[in-house]
């Protein structure tokens, strides 16, 4: 972080949101911070270094950008909204939408489950997986297995409905 000054306790806020949000990350298998690594490449030590206090380190956006999206818990966005007066809606919540919502969402797991294997299929392809590779292809699976359960978190929320249509997100 450079050396701008943040207005008193605007620092804390976002070292609270980023503990919420690593944390946020965590599936079973890996914590949050494992999580973290695994989806941006930044060591734990670095990560580390913006939940601590102790640093006065702060997330690149790219990275809040990425998280929030695989999380789908706009934390940093709410604590933004709420330093303006303002809070967060769900777009299924402000404006509920058709059954063509719900397909865009096969569309996206479709797309994601066919980068999965192509990053498969090309690191296999002189029968050997590097390190590195192996890193690409979980990266790709990760993203894979978070559109999966979006499309099975929407298709919960339909089979608990009563009517059984598609009026929100994927």
């Amino acid at each position: 972080m450079n050396d701008t000054a943040l207005p008193d306790g605007l620092l804390t806020m976002i070292k609270t949101a980023t503990r919420a949000l690593v944390a946020a990350a965590a599936v079973p298998g890996s914590t949050g911070p494992e999580r973290v690594e695994q989806l941006t490449g930044y060591s734990r030590g670095q990560i580390s270094k913006w939940c601590s206090d102790s640093f006065p380190v702060i997330m690149p956006p790219e990275v809040m950008f990425l998280l929030e999206f695989t999380v789908q818990k706009p934390i940093f966005a709410g604590v933004l909204a709420a330093l303006t007066g303002r809070g967060l809606v769900s777009l299924s919540d402000a404006n509920p939408v058709d059954a063509h919502t719900l397909m865009n969402g096969v569309v996206d797991l479709t797309g994601s489950h066919s980068r999965f294997v192509t990053s498969l299929t090309e690191d296999l392809a002189d029968m050997q997986m590097t390190p590195g590779e192996a890193k690409a292809s979980l990266k790709a699976g990760m993203t894979h297995q978070d559109q999966l359960n979006q499309m099975l978190q929407r298709l919960a929320e339909i089979a608990e409905g009563a009517d059984g249509r598609a009026e929100a997100r994927p």
